[in-house]
């Protein structure tokens, strides 16, 4: 991997790291408390909001901090004899997120809390990380036979 576009993956996944991290201890548990104040008769769902929503981001910082850690790997050059194990974890942070999607997604429904806002977002959310998962599949088969030829 060049200089360049090591030195910019890693400015851009250590910034959104910040910025999550500042999302989970500040801006979720004002945001939530500022619609609870509105709409009192959602206090039931704050604390399972944050929870969730801790989780959810967790999910997102897990494949970041991989990314970080392959980031490091390829400027090394050892790259190709890793790379395959922390892939599949990513792949498995995203599967979770996408668990914690569907059942937020359910629950909201069931409880007839499903305001199209945070239906959009789970939707979206969870688009993102199947199309992160299936891009991630597709390069380990890519990997995988480009070898078998040589």
């Amino acid at each position: 991997m060049r200089r360049g576009t090591s030195l910019a993956l890693t400015t851009v996944l250590s910034v959104l790291l910040v910025l999550s991290v500042f999302a989970e201890v500040w801006l979720l548990p004002t945001e939530i408390g500022k619609v609870v104040s509105v709409f009192p008769e959602v206090q039931p769902l704050a604390a399972p909001s944050v929870l969730w929503s801790v989780f959810a981001i967790a999910c997102w910082q897990v494949a970041a901090v991989i990314g970080l850690h392959l980031a490091a790997l390829a400027r090394a050059q050892k790259f190709e004899a890793a790379a395959k194990r922390w892939i599949l974890a990513i792949i498995g942070s995203l599967l979770a997120f996408i668990v914690l999607a569907v059942s937020a997604y359910i629950a909201l429904n069931m409880m007839d809390y499903a305001t199209p806002g945070v239906m959009l977002v789970l939707m979206a959310g969870g688009i993102l990380a199947v199309v992160a998962i299936t891009s991630l599949v597709a390069f380990l088969g890519n990997r995988r036979y480009q070898y078998i030829g040589t």
